[in-house]
């Protein structure tokens, strides 16, 4: 009967201080040292015209990573591939590590652009530098609305051409204007400036 007391007492006792130990085994510097690993994890994208792809690197075997949607993606030194059409993209980093598994280290968090649906169509790529088709951003006009708009800035582009010709044309004219009716004054300048550099330049001969 003793014996069993014995065993249970002590089978309990194992329970109560086995926690205590593993808990232990996860010390501050390997905290510190799994918070560098997180820290070093990069979160980019690309986009092609069609969604953007938002790549995870540096993704450690101590570590593993919980996307929005509270899948989780454990660590291979391979990059993870996500996609996604626009908003605010996160990702909470974890412990891997046997000693310290689950333990929260780091959220990452990717905020990425709206496309403008505008920049896609046919007048932007004719005009790109009209107000609406920046590649990004939510313009919150209708169809109608950028037609308009677009068709008065064609119109008003066609205008500043036609007076920037015209305008250097009538500079031209106002110019060949004042030569004319001013020949003989300009001749009689010009015979004067002549006059005074031939008598400066025999001077200086002399001299």
């Amino acid at each position: 009967m003793r014996n069993k007391i014995k065993y249970i007492f002590f089978t309990l006792l194992c329970m109560c201080v086995t926690p205590i130990i593993t808990h232990a085994e996860c010390d501050y510097q390997r905290q510190a040292e799994l918070s560098r690993l997180a820290s070093n994890v990069q979160v980019a994208y690309t986009y092609d015209s069609v969604q953007f792809t938002v790549y995870v690197s540096n993704l450690t075997p101590d570590l593993y990573i919980v996307d929005s949607y509270g899948k989780e993606y454990y660590g291979d030194g391979k990059d993870k591939t996500f996609n996604f059409a626009s908003g605010t993209v996160s990702f909470d980093i974890y412990s891997n590590d046997a000693n310290c598994k689950g333990e929260s280290l780091l959220r990452k968090t990717i905020t990425l652009p709206t496309v403008n649906v505008f920049a896609a169509y046919p007048e932007c790529h004719q005009y790109p530098n009209f107000k609406y088709c920046q590649n990004w951003g939510k313009l919150g006009i209708s169809d109608d609305q950028f037609m308009d708009e677009f068709n008065k800035y064609k119109q008003e582009l066609k205008q500043r051409t036609s007076t920037g010709v015209s305008g250097k044309l009538d500079v031209l004219d106002t110019v060949l204007d004042v030569l004319n009716n001013n020949k003989y004054m300009l001749i009689f300048l010009g015979v004067v400036v002549v006059i005074t550099l031939v008598i400066v330049f025999i001077k200086k001969k002399i001299k």
